[in-house]
């Protein structure tokens, strides 16, 4: 994705002039009232008049998307009704996050390193293939030239009245020294994070019949503990005629506690591991005005190591000491995963007004380790020898499913047909490789499936002001290998695990999209509106739909899903520190597969609202709110132990305050931020809420003072 020159006030210009700048939609940096796609784009600027802290926090405020947590403490974004790790593409710089083994992306990462956050909510498989499904999340380092530091305290209430600290510190620099730019960065993260009671969990009863806690006594509480280490590096070199060069690298880790457990029990002994390593080399070289070709070689690794006490200290599953569990019964899941990217492409300006985008990726996948042991054997007795592999576990690591090449080719055409009139064409084709299987399901080899994905836009300038939008994008996305071929050994301490099906195909989803913005000025004051309507057609989708009260199976839903919905968004500016804005949104996602009166998808809010407002306090000092509200939640009903698992989370409000200073002897900045100012209870939704009725509850009241400087 290419970027264009910036003078040195582009980010004040931009956010004051209603304009915002997405490079996603075309891999061209482009005003986003004018791309082809329904986009936002937050500025460095932005995202610190939000009171944001991660990427996460970023995301919540955007339209159409809610962000939510699991038991095991990971953040699960949710874009038009529904969600799924797998189905939302994170990029960092361009470079894929997700994870081939299961999907998810170590997204959560400190704002003070942005430059901006990218979002695309719809399809983007016709650019990035696979796994741009549901939307496309592209996060953006700061790598501009100067040095910038920021260190930031604070945390929340913990128990005994005493504050849970947590404190990030930042540090990056660029510099440029003739046709040479380096830049670096380096962020460290360290949470003690909130705790809050859990009242029960799936092993009331055996914990109370064998003396572990008393009838009064909670179940345990969330631990948010987190250590975060990222830093990368990189450089470019302008060679002249022979084009410019460029090398990065980064390294992220992340060491934390699991929010309450692995599936239905509070194990606050649970410890979860995430190494990334990413590198990137790139080369770009313009023949002439009217052609660029660009080529960029990726490699990335992901090791996970995730260790989960199922169980209480001392716990006891039968009668005599080889079934006493002193430590709890454990089990424990290191996953290491590597890609290898290469891609070429290249921009022809077939005319003043016309330009062709081309472009070929390879792509492979491959599992490096698999190991799951555990600390207690099927029938429930301690293993002598702690940790072991347990009898029966299939060694993913030699199947077939375990590599996977990916290839693809795409082409776009961008036409100007009058000043007014915009038209995009593209489409991408893919061949991915996929596990074959006989007659009994057992995989005996791989074929490739091919999926064609167009992309057809048209923007048309109605007038100065008001830009219209018809857009159609056919996205795909393919099963994951733990979706594939993963499957846990069966007990009745285990419980709540998928259960793989090589059998799985492709699923994909066409969406249609009106949009209209608007912008108008009087003055010093600027309103900016827009507004858009979709229809989104999923067809085979993944779906897992718990039918056994244990193991969840897996398969493709054939009847599909249907999403329609609306989204609107105003912004009112009336100076440089004085603006506000406010965004809803309201989807409905239907299954299907079911009789009518089921269909409904109500696991994510239907409905979202939020809203903020910045004002001067004097000349040295704003003022900023931010509203997040969500609807009602309830459980979906696709299955009878769906029906029978009942919940009901009630629609919420959250508020952020925030005070910051204008720079102070322009280096300094400092901000005092409260998030959820109120305290509001918010809880989202567990797996089985007849086990953990009170459901998962969220972060409480927490307090940040944040110093910034640059040179």
């Amino acid at each position: 994705m290419s970027r264009r020159p910036r003078g040195p006030n582009w980010r004040r210009t931009a956010l004051y002039s209603a304009e915002d700048t997405l490079a996603l939609a075309t891999r061209h940096e482009a005003a986003v009232r004018t791309v082809p796609a329904i986009g936002a784009s937050f500025s460095q600027q932005q995202l610190r008049s939000l009171g944001a802290r991660t990427v996460a926090d970023v995301l919540d405020v955007v339209p159409g998307l809610s962000v939510s947590r699991d038991v095991q403490g990971f953040h699960r974004t949710a874009i038009r009704g529904l969600r799924n790790d797998a189905e939302v593409l994170f990029l960092l710089n361009g470079h894929r996050l997700n994870s081939f083994f299961d999907g998810k992306a170590l997204m959560n990462l400190p704002v003070e390193n942005l430059e901006r956050v990218e979002v695309i909510r719809g399809p983007g498989s016709a650019l990035y293939g696979a796994g741009a499904f549901l939307g496309v999340v592209n996060i953006v380092t700061d790598t501009s030239d100067g040095v910038r530091t920021a260190v930031s305290v604070g945390g929340y209430p913990g128990q005994d009245d005493r504050l849970a600290v947590t404190g990030n510190g930042h540090l990056s620099a660029g510099h440029t020294a003739g046709n040479l730019r380096v830049f670096a960065d380096i962020d460290v993260w360290s949470q003690a994070g909130d705790s809050t009671v859990i009242e029960n969990d799936g092993l009331d009863d055996e914990s109370r019949s064998q003396g572990l806690r008393d009838v009064t006594d909670p179940a345990g509480r969330t631990r948010d503990e987190r250590f975060l280490f990222n830093a990368g590096a990189g450089a470019t070199y302008a060679m002249g005629d022979a084009g410019r060069l460029g090398a990065s690298a980064r390294f992220l880790t992340e060491r934390r506690s699991a929010l309450v457990g692995l599936f239905d029990t509070v194990g606050e002994d649970s410890k979860l591991g995430w190494n990334v390593f990413l590198a990137d080399l790139t080369w770009e070289r313009s023949f002439g005005p009217d052609v660029t070709l660009r080529a960029r070689a990726g490699y990335d690794q992901q090791s996970t190591d995730r260790f989960f006490q199922i169980t209480p200290h001392d716990f006891s599953a039968g009668t005599g000491t080889n079934r006493l569990f002193e430590e709890g019964m454990q089990e424990q899941t290191r996953v290491s995963v590597r890609s290898l990217t290469g891609s070429v492409d290249a921009d022809v300006a077939l005319g003043a007004y016309n330009r062709l985008s081309l472009g070929a990726v390879v792509e492979q996948q491959s599992l490096g380790e698999y190991d799951y042991v555990t600390n207690y054997t099927l029938d429930a007795q301690v293993r002598p020898d702690g940790l072991t592999r347990p009898e029966g576990l299939v060694d993913l690591t030699s199947g077939a499913a375990s590599r996977r090449l990916n290839v693809g080719l795409f082409a776009q055409d961008q036409w100007t047909v009058v000043n007014a009139l915009t038209l995009t064409f593209g489409v991408r084709m893919d061949a991915t490789q996929l596990p074959t299987v006989d007659a009994s399901g057992a995989i005996n080899g791989t074929r490739f499936v091919p999926t064609l994905n167009p992309r057809v836009g048209l923007v048309f300038a109605a007038t100065d002001a008001l830009v219209l939008k018809a857009l159609y994008g056919r996205a795909f996305r393919a099963p994951t290998l733990q979706e594939l071929v993963e499957r846990i050994p069966d007990t009745e301490y285990n419980q709540g695990r998928f259960e793989g099906n090589p059998r799985l195909q492709p699923a994909t989803v066409d969406t249609f999209e009106l949009g209209a913005d608007l912008i108008q000025s009087a003055g010093d004051a600027r309103v900016r509106l827009r507004a858009n309507a979709y229809v989104a057609l999923f067809g085979s989708p993944i779906v897992p739909v718990d039918t056994s009260g244990n193991i969840v199976p897996l398969r493709n839903r054939e009847l599909g899903v249907r999403v329609y919905g609306v989204e609107g968004e105003a912004r009112l500016e009336a100076s440089k520190r004085a603006y506000a804005w406010l965004n809803a949104s309201i989807s409905r996602a239907e299954d299907l597969e079911l009789p009518a009166q089921s269909r409904l998808l109500t696991d994510t809010p239907q409905a979202r609202f939020n809203a903020g407002v910045t004002m001067p306090i004097g000349a040295y000092v704003n003022f900023d709110v931010v509203v997040r509200t969500g609807a009602e939640r309830r459980n979906n009903s696709r299955s009878v132990l769906e029906l029978i698992r009942r919940y009901k989370i009630p629609s919420y409000s959250l508020i952020t305050a925030q005070l910051r200073t204008e720079p102070i002897l322009e280096h300094f900045e400092v901000a005092l931020v409260a998030h959820n100012l109120f305290d509001n209870d918010l809880r989202d939704d567990v797996p089985r809420p007849d086990r953990v009725p009170g459901l998962l509850p969220r972060e409480g009241m927490s307090g940040f003072l944040t110093v910034r400087a640059h040179y």
